[in-house]
């Protein structure tokens, strides 16, 4: 059983790493993408509309990305403002809005892409595949075991106003 002063170091420990190492995580996979004046999450959701088998809507990328659909449109909204996005009302169900990368969008999508693996391979190259595998394995788990949980716990909260 930890002590109140484990308790303590491990939260420290907890929020350095926060403010440190994934803070510099988020900054070192958004850094490629603000020379196209794109967001990380915006290069992702470009990446998904290039990769996808058939027409990818707004909707889709809502739940793709567990996030509301407000908070899609607005990504959405600077993308077609750039002109790398555009976005055609489906023929067969006038409330469906199709979504397809411009060319110039195409281009960016590439080039960003290959920055990202550049990156993913220098990484290997220091840590090697298996450390990566490890690493990304505990971030899965954590994921499903821990913010998943929190997440259940937050909307069961915010439903009886109480939290526990």
């Amino acid at each position: 059983m930890l002590t109140m002063e484990d308790e303590r170091q491990v939260f420290d420990a907890f929020i350095n790493s926060y403010l440190f190492s994934l803070k510099y995580l988020q900054d070192f996979l958004s850094a490629p993408a603000e020379k196209y004046g794109v967001s990380f999450d915006q290069f992702l959701i470009m990446h998904e509309i290039k990769m996808a088998d058939g027409d990818v809507t707004l909707m889709e990328l809502s739940k793709a990305h567990q996030v509301s659909r407000s908070a899609i449109s607005r990504q959405i909204s600077g993308l077609l403002d750039a002109k790398y996005v555009s976005q055609q009302t489906d023929a067969d169900d006038r409330r469906r809005r199709i979504l397809r990368l411009t060319d110039e969008g195409n281009q960016v999508e590439e080039k960003l892409f290959k920055e990202g693996l550049d990156r993913a391979h220098n990484s290997l190259n220091i840590f090697g595949a298996d450390r990566i595998s490890t690493m990304l394995k505990f971030i899965n788990e954590f994921t499903r075991e821990v913010m998943s949980k929190d997440n259940e716990k937050m909307a069961q909260s915010s439903k009886t106003g109480k939290l526990s």
